[in-house]
């Protein structure tokens, strides 16, 4: 299931998740570790949970 299928806020947080990727060395660096780059991912797979569970309010 893509984001776009899991409603708009999924795709908002996934599209911000994966600009702030491309822009972010420790994000592209095998084994580094990012803290916003973590954060944007987990912000989107809680988007992603409540669109499953019928709870997407956007």
């Amino acid at each position: 299931m893509t984001a776009s299928l899991l409603g708009p806020a999924a795709e908002t947080e996934w599209r911000a998740a994966l600009e702030h990727a491309a822009g972010c060395p420790a994000c592209r660096t095998t084994g580094a570790v990012c803290l916003e780059g973590g954060r944007l991912l987990r912000t989107y797979e809680e988007a992603a949970r409540q669109a499953r569970s019928g709870g997407d309010a956007g």
